[in-house]
Protein backbone atom coordinates (compact mmCIF):
# COMPACT_ATOMS: atom_id res chain seq x y z
CA UNK A 1 0.00 0.00 0.00
CA UNK A 2 2.90 2.39 0.73
CA UNK A 3 4.24 1.97 -2.80
CA UNK A 4 0.80 2.71 -4.26
CA UNK A 5 0.47 5.83 -2.13
CA UNK A 6 3.95 7.02 -3.08
CA UNK A 7 3.12 6.61 -6.77
CA UNK A 8 -0.07 8.59 -6.35
CA UNK A 9 1.71 11.37 -4.51
CA UNK A 10 4.25 11.61 -7.31
CA UNK A 11 1.47 11.95 -9.87
CA UNK A 12 -0.54 14.40 -7.78
CA UNK A 13 2.33 16.60 -6.59
CA UNK A 14 2.18 20.31 -7.50
CA UNK A 15 5.09 19.92 -9.91
CA UNK A 16 3.39 17.09 -11.81
CA UNK A 17 -0.15 18.48 -11.66
CA UNK A 18 -1.82 20.04 -14.69
CA UNK A 19 -1.16 23.76 -14.86
CA UNK A 20 -4.86 24.59 -14.85
CA UNK A 21 -5.64 22.64 -11.65
CA UNK A 22 -6.15 24.61 -8.46
CA UNK A 23 -4.67 23.72 -5.08
CA UNK A 24 -8.14 22.64 -3.93
CA UNK A 25 -8.41 20.17 -6.82
CA UNK A 26 -4.95 18.76 -6.09
CA UNK A 27 -5.93 18.30 -2.45
CA UNK A 28 -9.13 16.51 -3.46
CA UNK A 29 -7.21 14.14 -5.73
CA UNK A 30 -4.75 13.48 -2.89
CA UNK A 31 -7.50 12.36 -0.51
CA UNK A 32 -9.60 10.58 -3.16
CA UNK A 33 -7.14 7.81 -4.10
CA UNK A 34 -8.45 4.41 -3.03
CA UNK A 35 -12.02 5.54 -2.42
CA UNK A 36 -13.10 3.73 -5.60
CA UNK A 37 -12.55 0.37 -3.84
CA UNK A 38 -15.45 0.64 -1.34
CA UNK A 39 -17.55 2.32 -4.07
CA UNK A 40 -17.13 -0.82 -6.18
CA UNK A 41 -18.51 -2.88 -3.29
CA UNK A 42 -21.47 -0.53 -2.95
CA UNK A 43 -22.20 -0.89 -6.67
CA UNK A 44 -21.98 -4.68 -6.41
CA UNK A 45 -24.31 -4.68 -3.41
CA UNK A 46 -26.90 -2.54 -5.18
CA UNK A 47 -26.84 -4.76 -8.29
CA UNK A 48 -27.21 -7.87 -6.15
CA UNK A 49 -30.14 -6.43 -4.23
CA UNK A 50 -31.80 -5.46 -7.51
CA UNK A 51 -31.89 -9.18 -8.31
CA UNK A 52 -34.13 -9.51 -5.24
CA UNK A 53 -37.01 -7.93 -7.15
CA UNK A 54 -36.57 -10.21 -10.16
CA UNK A 55 -35.76 -13.86 -10.68
CA UNK A 56 -34.08 -14.54 -7.32
CA UNK A 57 -36.70 -13.11 -4.96
CA UNK A 58 -36.48 -16.04 -2.57
CA UNK A 59 -32.84 -15.19 -1.91
CA UNK A 60 -33.77 -11.96 -0.11
CA UNK A 61 -35.79 -10.75 2.83
CA UNK A 62 -38.70 -8.31 2.51
CA UNK A 63 -36.57 -5.21 3.15
CA UNK A 64 -34.07 -6.21 0.48
CA UNK A 65 -36.86 -6.81 -2.03
CA UNK A 66 -38.23 -3.32 -1.33
CA UNK A 67 -34.77 -1.78 -1.77
CA UNK A 68 -34.21 -3.70 -4.98
CA UNK A 69 -37.29 -2.20 -6.55
CA UNK A 70 -36.46 1.42 -5.71
CA UNK A 71 -32.80 2.45 -5.60
CA UNK A 72 -31.14 5.54 -7.07
CA UNK A 73 -27.68 4.73 -5.78
CA UNK A 74 -26.52 3.43 -9.16
CA UNK A 75 -27.42 6.73 -10.80
CA UNK A 76 -25.32 8.58 -8.20
CA UNK A 77 -22.39 6.19 -8.63
CA UNK A 78 -22.51 6.73 -12.39
CA UNK A 79 -22.05 10.47 -11.81
CA UNK A 80 -18.93 9.97 -9.68
CA UNK A 81 -16.56 10.06 -12.64
CA UNK A 82 -13.57 10.75 -10.37
CA UNK A 83 -13.89 7.12 -9.27
CA UNK A 84 -14.08 4.70 -12.25
CA UNK A 85 -15.95 1.51 -11.42
CA UNK A 86 -16.51 -1.73 -13.36
CA UNK A 87 -19.95 -2.19 -14.86
CA UNK A 88 -20.24 -6.00 -14.64
CA UNK A 89 -23.38 -7.43 -13.05
CA UNK A 90 -22.30 -9.60 -10.08
CA UNK A 91 -25.68 -11.41 -10.18
CA UNK A 92 -25.42 -12.37 -13.85
CA UNK A 93 -24.13 -15.90 -13.22
CA UNK A 94 -26.16 -16.64 -10.08
CA UNK A 95 -28.88 -19.23 -10.55
CA UNK A 96 -30.02 -20.11 -7.02
CA UNK A 97 -31.46 -17.97 -4.21
CA UNK A 98 -28.94 -19.31 -1.69
CA UNK A 99 -26.11 -18.20 -3.98
CA UNK A 100 -27.54 -14.69 -3.97
CA UNK A 101 -27.84 -14.68 -0.17
CA UNK A 102 -24.22 -15.74 0.18
CA UNK A 103 -23.06 -13.19 -2.40
CA UNK A 104 -24.90 -10.35 -0.67
CA UNK A 105 -23.37 -11.34 2.67
CA UNK A 106 -19.87 -11.56 1.16
CA UNK A 107 -20.28 -8.13 -0.44
CA UNK A 108 -21.37 -6.61 2.86
CA UNK A 109 -18.23 -7.97 4.53
CA UNK A 110 -16.09 -6.70 1.65
CA UNK A 111 -17.61 -3.21 1.91
CA UNK A 112 -16.81 -2.98 5.62
CA UNK A 113 -13.26 -4.19 5.00
CA UNK A 114 -12.69 -1.76 2.12
CA UNK A 115 -14.26 1.14 4.03
CA UNK A 116 -12.02 0.42 7.01
CA UNK A 117 -8.92 0.30 4.82
CA UNK A 118 -9.82 3.64 3.23
CA UNK A 119 -10.35 5.15 6.70
CA UNK A 120 -6.79 4.18 7.58
CA UNK A 121 -5.45 5.73 4.38
CA UNK A 122 -7.43 8.90 5.06
CA UNK A 123 -6.04 9.14 8.60
CA UNK A 124 -2.50 8.60 7.32
CA UNK A 125 -2.85 11.28 4.64
CA UNK A 126 -4.29 13.87 6.99
CA UNK A 127 -1.65 13.04 9.58
CA UNK A 128 1.00 13.50 6.90
CA UNK A 129 -0.29 17.00 6.12
CA UNK A 130 -0.03 17.88 9.82
CA UNK A 131 3.62 16.89 9.66
CA UNK A 132 4.42 18.48 6.30
CA UNK A 133 2.40 21.66 6.89
CA UNK A 134 2.71 22.48 10.62
CA UNK A 135 1.08 25.52 12.18
CA UNK A 136 0.26 26.81 15.64
CA UNK A 137 -2.80 24.53 15.94
CA UNK A 138 -0.99 21.33 14.90
CA UNK A 139 -1.00 19.80 18.40
CA UNK A 140 -4.74 20.35 18.82
CA UNK A 141 -5.54 18.79 15.44
CA UNK A 142 -3.18 15.90 16.19
CA UNK A 143 -5.06 15.13 19.42
CA UNK A 144 -8.36 15.22 17.55
CA UNK A 145 -6.98 12.90 14.87
CA UNK A 146 -5.74 10.39 17.44
CA UNK A 147 -9.15 10.30 19.09
CA UNK A 148 -10.88 9.69 15.75
CA UNK A 149 -8.43 6.89 14.99
CA UNK A 150 -9.16 5.30 18.37
CA UNK A 151 -12.94 5.38 17.93
CA UNK A 152 -12.77 4.19 14.33
CA UNK A 153 -10.51 1.23 15.03
CA UNK A 154 -12.07 0.07 18.31
CA UNK A 155 -15.66 1.06 17.54
CA UNK A 156 -16.50 1.11 13.85
CA UNK A 157 -13.94 -1.56 12.89
CA UNK A 158 -14.25 -3.50 16.19
CA UNK A 159 -10.53 -4.25 16.37
CA UNK A 160 -8.73 -5.45 19.49
CA UNK A 161 -5.49 -7.09 20.54
CA UNK A 162 -2.95 -7.79 17.80
CA UNK A 163 -5.31 -6.61 15.05
CA UNK A 164 -5.68 -3.21 16.73
CA UNK A 165 -1.94 -2.87 17.26
CA UNK A 166 -1.22 -3.80 13.64
CA UNK A 167 -3.77 -1.25 12.35
CA UNK A 168 -2.26 1.54 14.45
CA UNK A 169 1.25 0.67 13.28
CA UNK A 170 0.08 0.56 9.65
CA UNK A 171 -1.37 4.07 9.90
CA UNK A 172 1.82 5.37 11.54
CA UNK A 173 4.05 3.80 8.87
CA UNK A 174 1.95 5.12 6.00
CA UNK A 175 1.78 8.59 7.53
CA UNK A 176 5.55 8.73 7.91
CA UNK A 177 6.11 7.53 4.34
CA UNK A 178 3.62 10.01 2.86
CA UNK A 179 4.97 12.93 4.88
CA UNK A 180 8.50 12.18 3.69
CA UNK A 181 7.29 12.25 0.08
CA UNK A 182 5.25 15.46 0.27
CA UNK A 183 6.75 18.58 -1.24
CA UNK A 184 3.97 21.14 -1.00
CA UNK A 185 3.85 24.83 -1.71
CA UNK A 186 2.23 27.09 0.91
CA UNK A 187 -0.89 27.18 -1.26
CA UNK A 188 -1.06 23.39 -1.50
CA UNK A 189 -0.39 23.05 2.23
CA UNK A 190 -3.29 25.35 3.03
CA UNK A 191 -5.63 23.46 0.68
CA UNK A 192 -4.60 20.02 2.00
CA UNK A 193 -5.00 21.12 5.62
CA UNK A 194 -8.33 22.82 4.95
CA UNK A 195 -9.86 19.87 3.11
CA UNK A 196 -8.40 17.38 5.57
CA UNK A 197 -9.99 19.21 8.49
CA UNK A 198 -13.35 19.15 6.72
CA UNK A 199 -13.06 15.43 6.01
CA UNK A 200 -12.23 14.81 9.67
CA UNK A 201 -15.40 16.69 10.62
CA UNK A 202 -17.34 14.31 8.39
CA UNK A 203 -15.48 11.41 9.99
CA UNK A 204 -16.48 12.66 13.43
CA UNK A 205 -20.13 12.62 12.34
CA UNK A 206 -19.75 9.09 10.99
CA UNK A 207 -18.30 7.83 14.29
CA UNK A 208 -20.95 9.31 16.59
CA UNK A 209 -22.76 5.95 17.08
CA UNK A 210 -19.56 4.58 18.63
CA UNK A 211 -18.61 7.56 20.79
CA UNK A 212 -18.83 7.20 24.56
CA UNK A 213 -20.74 10.49 24.81
CA UNK A 214 -23.58 9.24 22.61
CA UNK A 215 -23.83 6.02 24.60
CA UNK A 216 -24.11 7.98 27.85
CA UNK A 217 -26.92 10.11 26.40
CA UNK A 218 -28.78 7.03 25.22
CA UNK A 219 -28.46 5.42 28.64
CA UNK A 220 -29.62 8.59 30.41
CA UNK A 221 -32.86 8.55 28.43
CA UNK A 222 -33.86 5.33 30.21
CA UNK A 223 -32.71 6.13 33.77
CA UNK A 224 -36.00 7.47 35.17
CA UNK A 225 -38.75 5.71 33.25
CA UNK A 226 -40.60 4.45 36.34
CA UNK A 227 -43.21 1.84 35.58
CA UNK A 228 -42.05 1.42 31.99
CA UNK A 229 -42.39 -2.12 30.63
CA UNK A 230 -39.20 -4.15 30.66
CA UNK A 231 -37.65 -4.82 27.30
CA UNK A 232 -35.82 -8.09 26.81
CA UNK A 233 -32.09 -7.67 26.30
CA UNK A 234 -30.96 -8.83 22.85
CA UNK A 235 -28.70 -11.86 22.75
CA UNK A 236 -25.01 -11.52 21.95
CA UNK A 237 -25.59 -12.81 18.42
CA UNK A 238 -28.43 -10.34 17.92
CA UNK A 239 -26.24 -7.48 19.20
CA UNK A 240 -23.50 -8.53 16.81
CA UNK A 241 -25.94 -8.60 13.89
CA UNK A 242 -27.29 -5.16 14.80
CA UNK A 243 -23.76 -3.75 15.12
CA UNK A 244 -22.80 -5.12 11.70
CA UNK A 245 -25.94 -3.72 10.08
CA UNK A 246 -25.28 -0.30 11.61
CA UNK A 247 -21.63 -0.33 10.52
CA UNK A 248 -22.63 -1.39 7.00
CA UNK A 249 -25.19 1.41 6.67
CA UNK A 250 -22.85 4.04 8.12
CA UNK A 251 -19.94 2.90 5.94
CA UNK A 252 -21.99 3.09 2.75
CA UNK A 253 -23.33 6.53 3.57
CA UNK A 254 -19.91 7.92 4.55
CA UNK A 255 -18.20 6.62 1.43
CA UNK A 256 -20.81 8.10 -0.90
CA UNK A 257 -20.82 11.45 0.93
CA UNK A 258 -17.02 11.73 0.72
CA UNK A 259 -16.97 10.66 -2.91
CA UNK A 260 -19.64 13.23 -3.78
CA UNK A 261 -17.79 16.03 -1.99
CA UNK A 262 -14.51 15.21 -3.75
CA UNK A 263 -16.25 14.78 -7.11
CA UNK A 264 -17.77 18.25 -6.84
CA UNK A 265 -14.40 19.76 -5.92
CA UNK A 266 -12.65 18.29 -8.96
CA UNK A 267 -15.60 18.44 -11.37
CA UNK A 268 -17.93 21.23 -10.20
CA UNK A 269 -19.81 21.03 -13.52
CA UNK A 270 -21.34 17.73 -12.33
CA UNK A 271 -23.24 19.45 -9.50
CA UNK A 272 -26.51 19.89 -11.36
CA UNK A 273 -26.62 16.23 -12.44
CA UNK A 274 -25.79 14.98 -8.95
CA UNK A 275 -28.36 17.31 -7.40
CA UNK A 276 -31.00 15.94 -9.78
CA UNK A 277 -30.20 12.39 -8.67
CA UNK A 278 -30.17 13.21 -4.96
CA UNK A 279 -33.38 15.26 -5.12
Amino acid sequence: MIARLALFLLIASPLAAAANESADVRAARFYAAGLEVPLVQIRSGVLLVQACSKRLRRGCDEQQRELGGNNRTLALLDELTLFPQPMEDPAANLSKPRELRRKISDTSVALLRAAGEYDRMLFARYGATLRACPNDDAAMFRDSLEELVRIDLTGFQSLAGEDLLEARESIARDEESIAASLRLSPEDCAAARRLGEYLMQLMDGKLQPWSGEKKRVENAQHDFQFGAPKVAEPTDSEKHRQDRELAHAVAGNFVTVLATELQLTVFPESESRIKAVVD
